[in-house]
């Protein structure tokens, strides 16, 4: 799951955010879909363990550990008390002490930090993708400030969180080779489970940011023509920052449901026209094409589908607008909210 929460604001967005699936090594073999964006600057990320951080504080002196950490994280570590660990407030304990004595004594979280921390001691392969990914970003978002990236755990539940600016990573999300059977007793359904890797870290906080300053597109513009061109556009930036993913990650499928969807495009499309769904503007009538799923529960579509067709569709929509544009940056994609002229101007012709 995602939160997505401004200081200024209430928590305003919870959301799930598993949308990855295996991580396939091509060989040179996957077709070069977009663009490749190349930085000439190269930002340099390093991540905040504030899980490592919170769990090394003296419980003798908790008082002055907790201080520390709020000062270090600011208004994070009061989000992390209140809105993930649902900490009770206190008016005369603002920074959650009472509450924080017990949840460092309490032995099964103790026990899931120090298994996290033995499987995430080194998070170099992740820091590299993200430098990369944030080197692409500001090169093509110049006026843009860099988020931090920040390390938690849950107890299984949230894999990110994005607060102001920083995009905050749920590590005991990311735990499948150790904690599947957990994930079972939470009842996280299999087509969940299979994604919680660690291949998925850098992947999900990039589209975790891409979903904080994009989604809200399409609640202003509600068809479903919106809707699919705005998910389209969110994978389309998450490919452009992190370029060596391949579409199986970017979409959440396997190997089979993503060649379900390359062979069944022309139908999806034919689907969707023949349903009279683009100008549609009642999100409940068409959101089932756009869930997360063991395949797309929608009248007409058949069991053997991929999940999130309607996603699939905008990504390529996405991908042949730019293709046909090629003077268009992936700044001005992203803030373009005219979905009829990128529909008109992407000449999408599936065959």
């Amino acid at each position: 799951m995602m939160i997505v929460k401004n200081t200024a604001t209430t928590l305003i967005n919870i959301l799930l955010l598993f949308t990855f699936s295996i991580l396939l090594s091509c060989n040179g073999c996957q077709n070069k879909t977009q663009k490749e964006l190349k930085a000439e600057q190269t930002i340099s990320v390093k991540l905040k363990r504030f899980d490592r951080e919170l769990f090394a504080i003296n419980p003798v002196n908790i008082e002055q550990g907790v201080l520390n950490l709020y000062k270090q994280y600011g208004a994070f570590y009061q989000s992390y008390a209140h809105d993930v660990l649902n900490m009770p407030e206190d008016p005369n304990d603002t920074l959650f002490i009472k509450p924080m004595k017990l949840l460092l004594s309490y032995k099964p979280l103790v026990e899931l930090e120090q298994t996290v921390d033995s499987m995430y001691k080194d998070l170099t392969g992740v820091e590299k993708d993200l430098s990369h990914a944030m080197s692409v970003y500001k090169q093509e978002f110049p006026a843009a400030n860099i988020p931090s990236f920040v390390t938690f755990i849950s107890e299984f539940g949230y894999a990110n969180i994005t607060y102001d600016s920083s995009i905050c990573i749920g590590l005991d999300m990311y735990m499948n080779k150790r904690y599947a059977e957990y994930y079972r007793a939470y009842e996280f359904p299999e087509f969940m489970i299979r994604k919680l890797q660690p291949e998925y870290i850098a992947p999900n906080a990039i589209k975790a940011l891409a979903i904080s300053k994009y989604e809200s597109q399409s609640t202003k513009d509600k068809r479903f023509l919106a809707t699919m061109i705005v998910e389209g556009k969110v994978r389309y930036f998450t490919k452009a920052l992190l370029p060596n993913l391949h579409d199986s990650i970017l979409m959440g499928y396997t190997v089979t449901q993503l060649k379900w969807s390359s062979e069944n495009e022309p139908q999806m499309w034919t689907h969707f026209i023949e349903k009279k769904l683009l100008y549609k503007n009642e999100p409940s009538q068409f959101m089932r094409y756009f869930n997360d799923g063991p395949f797309t529960s929608a009248d007409g579509v058949p069991p053997d589908s991929a999940p999130m067709i309607g996603t699939w569709a905008g990504l390529q929509i996405v991908r042949s607008y730019m293709r046909e544009n090629p003077n268009v940056t992936l700044k001005e994609l992203m803030e373009e909210t005219n979905f009829d002229k990128i529909l008109k101007l992407s000449k999408y012709r599936p065959k």
